[in-house]
């Protein structure tokens, strides 16, 4: 089976790229002769349709997998029309993310795990902010958006709902499948995943000492002790009416 990662080098100790359509690199690889291959994405510079065209030339590769911190849904909708399958929420190093695929400890995505022009026109990780922007990160009981219910349980929750505000306001939201949430992952691993969402904000009923000094680490403002509907929390956060953690 040929599967592909998205890397920021050549080698299987590169770093995964948390980016899809735009990464550095792919990494083609065997799972069943341990051979691979790095290939140049050509989409990386595209001021538009990098996720589209990275998932054609994925496809034109043979690959039957693809492992990636996140996939767009024009990406995903390509993907998953030429029958190959999506790892997202993927982090650490090429070498770890194809032990973690190999042993079935990675869960595929039934749908794209942000929404359109992310690192573009949505910021991602890395990408500077508009003014006046922020991206905020619910734990979320189920896949229902702002109606989901907030989860008391950062790390175990199945969803998290992404709340893009402008100005006070809710602009966008969209749902991302929590890739670890049916098993033990290693320390900080839920947390990094946030950060490369982009997210500003987490807001969750409860969230671990360890999980707390990541979001310290990564500038990500922590929001605890709420329930309700996201979109109650949310609008009560943009009022000021939550504590922080």
């Amino acid at each position: 089976m040929r599967i592909a990662i998205t890397a920021k080098d050549k080698s299987l100790d590169a770093e995964v790229d948390p980016r899809f359509g735009r990464c550095q690199y792919f990494i083609i690889f065997d799972t069943e002769t341990g051979a691979f291959e790095a290939v140049d994405n050509a989409s990386v510079s595209l001021g538009g349709g990098a996720g589209v065209q990275s998932a054609q030339a994925i496809a034109e590769k043979g690959a039957e997998a693809v492992l990636t911190g996140n996939v767009g849904p024009n990406a995903f909708q390509v993907l998953s029309a030429a029958g190959i399958s999506v790892y997202a929420g993927v982090s650490g190093k090429v070498s770890d993310a194809i032990a973690q695929f190999r042993s079935g400890k990675l869960k595929p995505f039934s749908f794209p795990s942000v929404g359109a022009h992310y690192g573009v026109g949505a910021y991602g990780s890395g990408v500077t902010k508009p003014s006046g922007k922020k991206r905020i990160a619910v734990a979320s009981e189920d896949d229902q958006g702002l109606n989901s219910e907030v989860s008391q349980h950062f790390g175990r929750c199945p969803y998290y709902t992404m709340v893009e505000v402008e100005n006070g306001e809710i602009t966008l939201s969209y749902r991302v499948e929590n890739p670890f949430w049916t098993r033990h992952g290693e320390s900080g691993e839920a947390p990094t995943f946030i950060r490369d969402q982009g997210a500003d904000v987490i807001i969750s009923g409860g969230i671990g000492q360890r999980a707390l000094r990541f979001f310290q680490q990564y500038g990500i403002q922590a929001v605890t002790g709420v329930s309700g509907q996201v979109k109650m929390v949310v609008e009560q956060y943009l009022r000021g009416e939550t504590g922080k953690a």
